[in-house]
């Protein structure tokens, strides 16, 4: 009788921490992902030109809004680095101005310390690792060590010139491993004076590319 019962309490607290396991599983706490970079919206004479790029790294935590597991927010924090190549220049006043030749191919590069925020609809289980996900975010940028690189010449540090703070809306959905990210920011990462009414243009950075996510 005795072992009758041991057995029985047993087989319960497996039950029990799997069904426990199952309400508590967490999906896609570890992203990266690789983008191409670009300015939604147009500036007059500005030319994007070669591969502008980006990358993100970092860390989300997962948090289930139901038992299933598939709705659920996520906060988070990650690294970044941006670079656009273009025709912007550096004025005398060290101002961004955008040069008449528009097949110069300067760099414009700066670090990103990223918090993430994301509402996650998905289709997983607690046993499925290949499922649809809809992730719709909001991110702040805390901007950093930026740098200026002309096609000819040498690279000059930013001071001033770059937003310290910028946030953006995103957009990630795919299947399994392979998911689709846009962004598109909501306030200017930098301000480009204009050569002859010294008028600033806002430069929004948006970017497309593929997002990873793991555990």
């Amino acid at each position: 009788m005795r072992l009758k019962l041991l057995i029985t309490l047993f087989l319960f607290n497996i039950l029990n921490g799997q069904e426990n396991k199952n309400l508590k599983y967490k999906e896609d706490q570890i992203y990266f992902n690789f983008n191409f970079d670009f300015q939604l919206k147009s500036i007059e004479n500005y030319q994007q030109n070669g591969f502008s790029r980006s990358f993100n790294i970092g860390l989300l935590k997962d948090i289930s809004l139901n038992k299933k597991g598939n709705k659920a927010l996520a906060f988070g924090l990650g690294y970044g680095y941006s670079r656009l190549v273009s025709n912007l220049d550096v004025g005398e006043n060290l101002n961004f101005i955008i040069q008449s030749d528009s097949a110069l191919r300067n760099r414009l590069s700066y670090h990103l310390i990223q918090f993430p925020v994301e509402l996650r609809i998905r289709t997983s289980t607690f046993e499925s690792y290949a499922f649809w996900r809809v992730y719709l975010g909001y991110r702040l940028n805390y901007n950093f060590s930026a740098k200026y690189k002309p096609f000819f010449g040498r690279e000059t540090e930013l001071k001033n010139q770059v937003s310290e703070f910028s946030h953006c809306l995103s957009l990630s959905l795919g299947f399994d491993t392979w998911n689709i990210r846009f962004e598109t920011g909501l306030s200017p990462v930098i301000k480009i004076s204009s050569n002859s009414n010294n008028i600033n243009n806002n430069f929004y950075v948006s970017s497309i590319g593929l997002v990873f996510y793991l555990l």
